[in-house]
């Protein structure tokens, strides 16, 4: 049984209070720091509520907090700024993501004990099954990332090889997950890192830095360390320190010359582009070209994503999405509200295309770009919107309240029904609803809690009943 490691009501306060002091210092208003502190007592509470860290629910909803409000507001502390500063409609803003916060929290207390009967992944369980399993994933996860990765480079659209790759890119996850346990089998516990974790981790981060992308270099690193949690490995001192150097090396190397390269990725072909970048790559100029071209991707509209003054903050500034949301917020204030549009959008993108052929290019977030101001009808832009800005730029007040009460409570129901987190799939799923579910707005975590379980489960049974067709060494 996982450590729950649930806040006592004690530190709850102090570190509000901490907060509060330090934000009334920097200059932050009044009212922004009474509405801040009543949706961090909230935060605090659903926490508890959820079980803490020993349920999935109780994880996702504390990274989704990290990522909306918590990060943000200690960042300004520590940087000495107003954290009413660089929002559009900040006390507006505040206000809507207490009213989230609280409707979440009540939410949770009403219905997040319910459980559903739904059908359950098949888990690999013999030492063959998992070492054959292992195989394949690798295998289906390599071809998946190469084919979709091949697809956008060249432009194809919407092709069977984009589909087969979005279908099966999560196979190097549940790759790096098996390989986890097998080498704390194999060692008794005492060691998770070795060759077979090394390899889906390489594999995506490969392809994720050739694409530009930084989502694939991170998240094979939330999964192997969610691995070892929820397979109760104790982490040493050494892991500590590497997480340290990784995180660092991300944020002053790897990052920067990411958005470096992004300006050789116009490329019409997979080789001429990745010639392109790898070329790029090796002759990158003086490091003071690097760190402008990722100061100036973080630009956008005339610092109008620009949450922090200080330099250097472009990473952090994603995992800040209060500030993108103060846009979206801010452009609906006004009466106008966009009714089901972006959802539709998002639920169509969840249909198979050779099921629906005329279904969406793209997610909601160029259309929701345009409403906040960010894009335009000649130029698309994709900035992340949270579900908090969404729901409230499609129904206002009634549509914060309805989807805090009612949709994260089901998402928490959905998951905990379905997985198990310390069995292979149920990791697989909390590694992807915690790295992804809390830059999604409505449409895309309604998609994981429809699309997801769904492919996670055909998949564990396509997979699962290969492996057991394989006669292995044992078996009668």
């Amino acid at each position: 049984m996982l450590n729950q490691h649930r806040i006592s009501p004690l530190i709850i306060c102090i570190a509000i209070g901490i907060l509060v002091i330090g934000e009334l210092i920097a200059g932050t208003s009044l009212y922004y720091v009474t509405m801040m502190a009543t949706a961090m007592i909230c935060i605090g509470t659903t926490y508890n509520i959820l079980g803490g860290a020993s349920a999935i629910g109780g994880l996702f909803f504390s990274a989704y907090a990290l990522g909306t409000l918590v990060i943000s507001q200690y960042s300004k502390v520590i940087f000495i700024e107003a954290a009413d500063k660089n929002l559009d409609a900040p006390q507006l803003t505040i206000t809507v993501y207490m009213v989230f916060y609280l409707c979440v929290m009540i939410g949770c207390f009403l219905f997040g004990w319910i459980r559903i009967k739904f059908p359950k992944p098949l888990e690999p369980e013999t030492q063959s099954h998992l070492n054959m399993t292992y195989a394949i994933a690798l295998s289906l996860g390599t071809f998946a990332i190469f084919a979709f990765t091949v697809n956008s480079q060249s432009g194809g659209g919407q092709t069977a090889s984009r589909s087969f790759g979005i279908a099966f890119q999560n196979m190097l996850l549940f790759a790096i997950v098996l390989a986890v346990e097998l080498r704390l089998r194999d060692t008794g516990g005492l060691h998770s890192y070795g060759i077979k974790v090394f390899i889906p981790m390489a594999v995506s981060m490969v392809f994720g830095f050739l694409d530009t992308s930084r989502s694939p270099v991170i998240i094979p690193s939330i999964v192997y360390v969610m691995t070892c949690y929820v397979k109760g490995h104790q982490f040493k001192r050494k892991h500590y320190l590497a997480a340290v150097l990784g995180i660092v090396v991300m944020i002053t190397v790897i990052s920067p010359v990411e958005m470096y390269l992004r300006q050789f990725r116009d490329a019409p072909s997979f080789s001429e582009r990745n010639y392109a970048i790898i070329h790029g790559l090796l002759t990158i100029p003086d490091w003071k070209v690097v760190t402008s071209a990722s100061e100036e991707a973080n630009v956008m509209d005339e610092g109008r994503g620009q949450y922090y003054n200080h330099t250097g903050t472009f990473d952090l500034g994603r995992v800040s999405m209060i500030r993108t949301d103060s846009n979206l917020i801010s452009a609906c204030s006004s009466g106008y509200h966009y009714g089901f549009e972006a959802l539709k959008i998002d639920l169509l993108m969840q249909i198979p295309h050779f099921i629906y052929n005329s279904k969406p290019e793209a997610s909601s977030a160029a259309f929701l770009g345009r409403v906040a101001g960010i894009g335009s009808d000649e130029q698309n832009l994709y900035p992340s919107y949270s579900a908090i800005s969404d729901s409230y730029g499609a129904y206002g007040w009634w549509g914060v309240a309805l989807a805090a009460m009612v949709g994260f409570p089901l998402l928490f129901i959905i998951y905990e029904s379905i997985f198990d987190m310390s069995r292979p799939w149920g990791t697989v799923a909390l590694g992807v609803l915690c790295s992804r579910g809390w830059g999604m707005s409505i449409g895309g975590l309604s998609g994981m809690a429809i699309r997801t379980p769904i492919e996670i489960i055909l998949l564990s049974y396509l997979l699962g009943g290969i492996v057991r067709m394989i006669p292995s060494r044992g078996d009668k």
